[in-house]
């Protein structure tokens, strides 16, 4: 990473100002492939007619039946060819391993206390399931990102807690062109619960809720951000509920807010600032200029296409696949019709 990043404001407001206008800016570019992913999701499982399909306002309406009501032809080529290269990409052994760098007895103890160290920090069953997650996401949708903490849990003391981060929420810093080497960082946009929030930067979040993202939804549904929750009529923004400093005390609801993380690069690809932010508030600012510090959050493309997202094998194949099932739909009903009725020839 060359040594002349974007520096920066240290006012907070025009910080959280940049950061939230680079996030619009980002899911605009974005929304194309949003909106594949969203199309690959139905597609592999079962969905074969899209009446909808709108990039630019990601929308997307699909159907399992055809416009007669009747099931359309399936079929699994396309979800077994993923599934080939996924399982070959999670069968490897991605348990972390030490090395040593000499061959004297000391080293050899020492990598070895490390080794049980380590063990006793990951689990392999945890590895396995994350490999696994992460193998198609990566192979189906062209990239994704893993996040690693280590976790403090009384009952079995330090663990390694590794999260798959989809690639809807990874964006570059700053805005890219058809150069994509000029990413001088990395933003993760997630929604997180608010209670989240209060165990990690403590009673300033309430204080500042009227500057956040911040909405109510039912306890259990998934919603990405307030957006979609609107659609689904399962949030009311919280200007709208009076009080931001009161959450509502529906025992069925919960408050999230929307987040956006981000890391800016510096020599050596080492993390020289890290800023959390939500609206017009800045949660932390941490400058870590002078100090060894690595991003989080691992990225990595299926396959080069030169933009930060890459292709991946649904990107490839989905177009082919489509076509050949609508030939084999024909084929079969023309088959079908002809042992139906016979062939009736004209002199």
């Amino acid at each position: 990473m060359a040594s002349d990043t974007i520096q920066l404001p240290k006012n907070k407001e025009a910080l959280a100002k940049i950061i939230d206008q680079h996030a619009e800016r980002e899911e605009s570019r974005l929304s194309y492939r949003r909106t594949m992913w969203l199309l690959a999701w139905y597609y592999l499982n079962g969905a074969r007619r899209f009446d909808v399909f709108d990039p630019a306002a990601g929308a997307l309406r699909p159907h399992f039946l055809d416009e007669e009501g009747n099931m359309e032809f399936q079929s699994t080529e396309l979800l077994g060819a993923i599934d080939r290269v996924s399982a070959r990409l999670s069968s490897m052994d991605l348990r972390p391993k030490v090395h040593r760098e000499g061959t004297s007895l000391a080293s050899i103890r020492e990598r070895s206390v490390a080794q049980i160290l380590i063990n006793s920090l990951v689990s392999p069953d945890h590895v396995d399931k994350i490999s696994t997650e992460f193998a198609h996401i990566f192979t189906t949708l062209g990239c994704c990102g893993l996040a690693g903490h280590i976790k403090d849990v009384p009952s079995v003391g330090l663990i390694a807690d590794i999260e798959v981060v989809h690639p809807r929420e990874l964006f570059p810093f700053p805005s890219l062109g058809v150069d994509y080497t000029k990413a001088s960082g990395l933003m993760r946009q997630r929604t997180v619960p608010l209670e989240f929030l209060k165990e990690r930067f403590g009673r300033k979040v309430m204080q500042n809720l009227d500057k956040m993202e911040y909405w109510e939804q039912k306890v259990g549904e998934h919603i990405d951000d307030a957006a979609d929750a609107a659609e689904e009529g399962v949030f009311d923004y919280q200007d709208s509920n009076g009080d931001a400093n009161s959450p509502s005390k529906d025992k069925e609801s919960m408050g999230v807010v929307k987040i956006r993380e981000l890391w800016t690069y510096g020599v050596g690809d080492l993390v020289n600032r890290y800023i959390v932010t939500s609206g017009d508030y800045v949660f932390e600012d941490m400058d870590l200029e002078g100090i060894e510090t690595y991003c989080p959050i691992g990225f990595a493309r299926f396959m080069e296409n030169g933009t930060f997202h890459g292709a991946g094998l649904f990107d490839l194949l989905f177009s082919i696949n489509r076509e050949m099932e609508r030939l084999l739909k024909s084929l079969f009903n023309n088959i079908r019709d002809i042992d139906r009725y016979g062939v009736l020839v004209m002199p």
